[in-house]
């Protein structure tokens, strides 16, 4: 699958999780899956190999990723010490756009891919338009300059969004900072990432 540009309320009501935060998501009225069970949740018993592949799918809508570099990230957490779900989750959540987005600088996730595309985000100083930079701890995440007046900055900067534990935010210059790798536990996404790690490892 490519980056899925489609509707993206028909994924939410898929997943029956408001995956691209937007405020006039249908769930808000109708808080589960689309179909005639949708609301029961009858829909047969899923197999392991059936939920994984689910699990990663809603990762990637999400993240707003390709297959190749969903792989590409495993293939790095799993080379990496430790849980390789946890470096799965870690990796993901320090994409760039990612960050533009939990810093409040986006109103979605859709957004804060096009800003950084752009070319309206810098990192460090430097202008950096890769929506997978992988951002470090301490590296620092701004709006440039001519762009803070971007209306789509100023709106999701005006719905004052909540603060991320790892995450240090001076709206008012329009920047921050990564302090700190974020724990699994922090980072607010429902997925189950041991199910993906389990299919991808196949």
């Amino acid at each position: 699958m490519g980056r899925y540009t489609g509707p993206k309320h028909r994924v939410s009501r898929r997943f029956a999780e408001n995956l691209y935060g937007s405020k006039k998501t249908p769930l808000a009225s109708k808080p589960y899956k689309a179909g005639q069970h949708g609301r029961d949740g009858r829909r047969g018993k899923a197999s392991t190999y059936s939920r994984g592949l689910n699990e990663k799918q809603k990762l990637k809508y999400y993240y707003q990723i390709r297959e190749r570099s969903i792989r590409r990230i495993y293939e790095q957490a799993n080379a990496m010490p430790g849980n390789t779900g946890e470096n799965l989750m870690q990796l993901l959540e320090r994409r760039l756009d990612n960050i533009v987005y939990r810093m409040g600088f986006a109103p979605t996730t859709r957004a804060a891919r096009q800003l950084v595309a752009h070319g309206h985000v810098e990192v460090n100083g430097r202008k950096t338009d890769r929506a997978s930079y992988v951002v470090d701890v301490g590296d620092k995440v701004a709006v440039r300059q001519k762009s803070k007046a971007h209306l789509q900055v100023q709106e999701a900067i005006a719905q004052k969004p909540e603060q991320i534990s790892y995450v240090r935010v001076d709206l008012e210059k329009v920047e921050g900072e990564l302090i700190q790798i974020p724990r699994r536990k922090d980072i607010p996404v429902i997925a189950n990432e041991r199910l993906v790690i389990e299919i991808m490892g196949r």
